[in-house]
């Protein structure tokens, strides 16, 4: 049995093994983890209070709060280590179990395992790998069987909302989800459930937050960061303003405004004035009349800034360097717009170590494999045409086969005169069940959702190189299932079998009575 599973497996085992050295190599050289000095210090603090933060769910909180009595930060960065990889052989087992190759399959699985941006962010204590591994199993519950059952909607449910508990970029994901359960045709009763499943997490994290800040939110800080969308375009001079949003104008000209995320966090900010929680509408107020006065702007600042983000090419834009830098491994001797290294106790955050010092002999190499094997976002809008196009390419196909075998008629010279057999209707439920139907139908589900998470990023926060790593592993597993039937041929259509007609039997006589 185990020889049979290597003989069969062994391209997948031996990436499988690449990816855990090379999380090994980065545990080493990095030691105990990396530290984002916002959310981390947002995450760390959540956990330890037990109160939500505003700005940020309390998903990840809660994990650090429950390995917190073991006092280490490398556990909880090589727990997610293992996540990563968790998610590699799920993707392949379900690639495998959809007849997927299995050099198709190790190629989906190579972007999540190799993929040097995607190990940094599980070093960092950060939420991303736990909302990627929430986000993947929920996805994958549902596209399992042909027809979701109660226990997929419900399980797919649970595992949704605690990822939109993790990552606010989960929240908009469900009405994608349930686009697609009415494509597949699973019935109301089972989306209803999905639905309520999705929404109880969801409520009771609500009246949690209500009893902390008087209102039923699942955080208030979405007005701020829309408002900090729209201070690359907005013009204050086209808008009907009262005095308190007149205050949160940006006051730098057009072409001399700062990045986004500038103007959410630094103190030089507008946003500064009124960093209070309950300023949040206000900022809101004003991001919505910015929209709705410039539309036009707001949707050009969108649709640009994606592009620059899917783009091939070098880096997207010279505001945002400082991002591009800060997500590639840490080399020596540097300082500024890179990761700073975590403390060992994320309860006592001492000591802590400068990165600016930290001269591991493994740290260069490991800085050089980030420059080279950091996979762009580039990569999720290739996924989104191959998963557009592989059905058109197979519609195709099937037309010029159904036209090199289709009988001629009278109408064409040298035709026969017998009409093509008419076709048997289709049983009940199969174009449901049919599996070509199915891999369309998913493929297109899985890599929209992965496109979707960084359009919708854009256009509610800022363009960032660490938001587009969640889309990786959904994209990939389109991409294959938009591939899988590519090298098939389409079977002529069989002419139905004539009955063939029943020979007659001799009839015996009797011989005549004496």
């Amino acid at each position: 049995m185990l020889w049979r599973l290597l003989r069969t497996h062994w391209p997948f085992l031996v990436l499988l093994a690449a990816g855990l050295v090379l999380r090994v190599l980065v545990m080493i050289a990095y030691n105990p983890g990396f530290w984002f000095r916002g959310d981390s210090n947002i995450y760390v603090n959540g956990a330890f209070s037990h109160i939500p933060n505003p700005s940020r769910p309390f998903g990840y909180s809660f994990a650090v709060w429950v390995l917190s009595p073991f006092h280490s930060v490398r556990l909880i960065v090589g727990l997610q280590h293992l996540l990563g990889l968790a998610v590699a052989a799920l993707v392949y087992a379900f690639l495998r179990r959809r007849s997927v190759s299995r050099w198709w399959a190790t190629a989906a699985v190579a972007p999540i395992l190799l993929d040097a941006r995607t190990v940094l962010l599980e070093h960092f204590l950060l939420a991303e790998s736990l909302f990627i591994a929430l986000l993947v199993c929920a996805v994958i519950a549902l596209c399992w069987s042909p027809r979701p059952g109660w226990w997929a909607v419900a399980g797919a449910g649970v595992l949704l909302s605690a990822a939109a508990l993790t990552r606010t970029i989960g929240l908009p994901l469900v009405g994608a989800v349930v686009v697609f359960l009415l494509v597949r045709r699973v019935g109301l009763a089972r989306i209803g459930v999905f639905a309520v499943v999705f929404a109880i997490p969801l409520a009771g994290y609500a009246v949690w937050y209500q009893s902390h800040y008087g209102v039923y939110s699942l955080g208030t800080y979405s007005g701020r960061f829309l408002w900090a969308r729209t201070t690359s375009f907005v013009q204050c001079d086209k808008l009907d303003l009262t005095p308190a949003e007149r205050q949160i104008c940006p006051p730098e000209p057009l072409d001399e405004r700062m990045p986004v995320d500038v103007y959410i966090w630094s103190r030089h900010s507008p946003a500064a004035k009124l960093p209070e929680r309950e300023h949040d509408p206000l900022f809101g107020s004003f991001a919505r009349k910015a929209i709705l006065a410039q539309p036009g702007d707001y949707a050009r600042t969108v649709v640009v800034e994606s592009w620059l983000l899917v783009r091939p090419g070098p880096d997207p834009d010279e505001r945002y360097t400082c991002f591009e830098q800060l997500w590639h491994f840490p080399e020596p001797g540097i300082t500024g717009c890179q990761a700073a290294m975590a403390p060992w106790d994320p309860a006592t955050r001492e000591p802590r170590v400068d990165v600016s010092k930290y001269d591991h002999a493994l740290v260069p190499a490991m800085h050089l494999y980030g420059r080279v094997a950091t996979l762009p976002a580039t990569f999720t809008a290739i996924c989104l045409l191959v998963a557009v196009a592989a059905p058109l390419v197979r519609l195709a196909r099937r037309a010029r086969s159904r036209d090199g075998d289709r009988p001629r008629g009278a109408d064409d010279p040298g035709g026969l005169d017998t009409p093509p057999p008419a076709a048997e209707p289709a049983a009940k439920g199969a174009c449901r069940d049919d599996p070509g139907r199915r891999d369309v139908v998913d493929s297109l589900f899985l890599t929209g959702v992965a496109f979707g998470m960084i359009v919708i990023s854009v256009a509610t926060s800022v363009m960032e190189p660490r938001y587009t790593v969640p889309s990786i592993p959904l994209a990939a597993l389109g991409a294959a299932l938009a591939l899988r039937g590519r090298r098939g041929t389409v079977p002529p259509t069989k002419p139905a079998p004539v009955p063939a007609e029943p020979v007659a039997r001799p009839v015996e006589k009797e011989p005549l009575a004496a």
